[in-house]
């Protein structure tokens, strides 16, 4: 079964290489070799077969899948999730099947800043988060499939995919800190002893990016003082915690303006910037270009270097 999505009064007929359904039909899991799909687990177990093995996600979990893949889904009673079927193209047009399996494609995705799309290429399935991490992912998720679903205006498709790749910024990130394969019970999460005041921190800046906050908003959400946490970004990332929050903000906006169409104010609005000046300003700090002058040069890079 394809999965996609039919432009309406906007883009009449414009076919969308996505779709994405709140607790989908898992029993049309299978794509027929047209679709990734990406399930995200907020509550509860999802059995399923793959690969002649049979698995359990258990939440809060994202679960990977190539569109070679047929999973077989036992039982979704009791939990709550969202699927994605995506082709790599709804992300760019030069992300073909076959690109982004050839043996170049890494420094490609490298230059061009493209998704690598790992954690549905390697075959581990599961990737265990946290429900910081499943927040993000799910306020990504409706976002989108209203996108997808309302039509709203002649940005929907790239507003669709610029949610949609805000998750995938944090799923690769994820799964770059689990690794493959997992340690057999080590549970993502968690360590031994007390918790990792840094990593609990970033965990809650990427996952409340787009939101006013201040250090004082940070230490209050993790019981933190604020010495010891500054204390812990010096020394494990050689910055502050706001110098890593704007990092981070310019990071996504990257992606929204290098394959987006949808207006500079929207993405200063999603990116947690109050006004379009204070964006322009400090992306240019960190880039060296405006807004502006990166979305066009990204483009025609991408147009004049990859053919």
């Amino acid at each position: 079964m394809e999965h996609v999505t039919i432009g309406k009064q906007y883009g009449e007929g414009k076919v969308v290489y996505a779709e994405c359904v709140a607790n989908g039909d898992l029993s049309r899991a299978k794509s027929g070799g047209n679709s990734f799909l990406l399930v995200c687990l907020f509550e509860g177990t999802l059995r399923f077969s793959a690969g002649g093995r049979s698995y359990v996600g258990e939440a809060p979990c994202f679960l990977c899948f190539d569109e070679r893949e047929e999973p077989i889904f036992e039982n979704t009673a009791g939990a709550r999730y969202a699927c994605v079927w995506f082709h790599p193209l709804f992300l760019n047009v030069n992300m073909t099947l076959s690109r982004i399996r050839s043996v170049e494609y890494e420094d490609m995705a490298s230059v061009h800043d493209l998704f690598l799309l790992r954690p549905f290429l390697d075959g581990g399935y599961i990737v265990p988060a946290t429900a910081e991490r499943l927040a993000s992912a799910e306020h990504a998720c409706r976002c989108m499939e209203r996108e997808l679903r309302e039509q709203r205006d002649w940005y929907w498709s790239c507003r669709s995919r610029s949610y949609f790749m805000e998750l995938l910024i944090s799923l690769e990130r994820v799964y770059a800190e689990v690794g493959y394969p997992l340690v057999a019970n080590q549970p993502y999460g968690e360590t031994a002893g007390e918790a990792d005041l840094l990593q609990d921190a970033v965990l809650y800046l990427e996952g409340h990016f787009a939101e006013e906050l201040t250090i004082r908003d940070v230490c209050t959400r993790l019981g933190a003082s604020r010495s010891s946490l500054t204390a812990a970004f010096r020394k494990g990332m050689n910055t502050t915690v706001m110098e890593y929050l704007m990092a981070f903000r310019v990071r996504v906006a990257k992606k929204h303006l290098a394959f987006t169409e949808i207006p500079h104010k929207e993405i200063a609005f999603r990116c947690g910037f109050k006004t379009v000046q204070h964006f322009s300003r400090v992306f240019k700090q960190h880039t060296g270009q405006t807004p502006g002058e990166f979305r066009r040069n990204a483009v025609q890079k991408r147009k004049d270097e990859i053919k």
